[in-house]
């Protein structure tokens, strides 16, 4: 039997190596994306009138991560309103490239602060009681306080979103020739959706968590609506989550370069055959 000489071998070897650099110059590259967004507080007048923290968003194309908006907007932000003039206003996302994505907002008294941390967990911290005056009824003024008022949200690409509302010693108060009243305690830790009223004063829905697709979530820690006066309503840390998603395959080779790799494949393929079949004649004669 004639043995097989080693211009062979290496020419095999060569053409086995050449064939799987097309192969793996055509495998798809994936990235996960990931996208987040955090209001911390909006304000609606009768009327129509509207003050606004503005919204910080993150997003993420498996790559790079871009966030626009401020994070830390100042109560400048919300111009002459006089619902809440002292406080901490905290808006911050996170969008990562392994396709998770995180947000916190909220407001907090002063000295207080809010961010994503490195887990994408919210870390608050409380300050003095910040103040929102809700409007007068008869001689009282009907003010909500509050040490923290915010909520979070996470999300992966896999897909799944979590989210819960924080609210930190806040109640309802009633406020009359200087002597308080407290009409309403708020729960820490209120479930998805949970809904409370002062008859004839005002309604609220605590924690309100909405999804519009799965792995994607919007949660508000507070969303209060008046039964009267000049404010319509109050909403208080938004924070939305995903979806994310593994982008589609994304050629390392662009198409235009497709049929020079479908070509150098055929003609290693082809010229592997060839030599096969001349291994295989060789053997026979011997």
């Amino acid at each position: 039997m004639r043995k097989l000489g080693p211009g062979f071998t290496r020419t095999a070897t060569v053409l086995t190596g050449g064939l799987a650099m097309v192969v793996l110059a055509a495998s798809p590259a994936l990235a996960d994306t990931s996208q987040a967004t955090a209001s911390a507080l909006q304000i609606s007048l009768l009327g129509g009138g509207l003050a606004s923290s503005g919204t910080a968003t993150a997003t993420n194309d498996g790559t790079t991560e871009s966030i626009s908006g401020n994070t830390n907007p100042p109560l400048s932000v919300l111009g002459s309103q006089t619902v809440i003039t002292a406080g901490v206003l905290g808006q911050d996302v996170r969008a990562l490239n392994d396709g998770t994505s995180a947000a916190c907002a909220g407001v907090l008294g002063s000295g207080g602060s809010i961010n994503v941390g490195s887990g994408g967990s919210c870390t608050a911290t409380p300050g003095a009681g910040a103040t929102l005056t809700l409007g007068v009824n008869g001689l009282a003024t009907i003010t909500l306080v509050a040490d923290a008022l915010y909520a979070q949200c996470s999300a992966t690409s896999s897909p799944s979103a979590t989210g819960s509302a924080s609210l930190a010693n806040a109640r309802i108060v009633s406020t009359t020739l200087g002597v308080p009243t407290t009409l309403l305690t708020l729960p820490a830790n209120p479930a998805p959706n949970t809904g409370l009223s002062i008859p004839g004063l005002l309604s609220l829905v605590l924690n309100s968590q909405t999804s519009s697709t799965t792995g994607q979530l919007s949660v508000t820690a507070l969303d209060l609506s008046a039964l009267g006066g000049t404010l319509a309503g109050v909403t208080i840390g938004s924070a939305s989550c995903g979806p994310n998603a593994i982008a589609p395959p994304v050629p390392v080779i662009p198409l235009a370069g497709t049929p020079i790799a479908v070509g150098l494949g055929a003609v290693a393929a082809g010229a592997g055959g060839i030599l096969m079949h001349r291994r295989r004649r060789a053997v026979t004669r011997s």
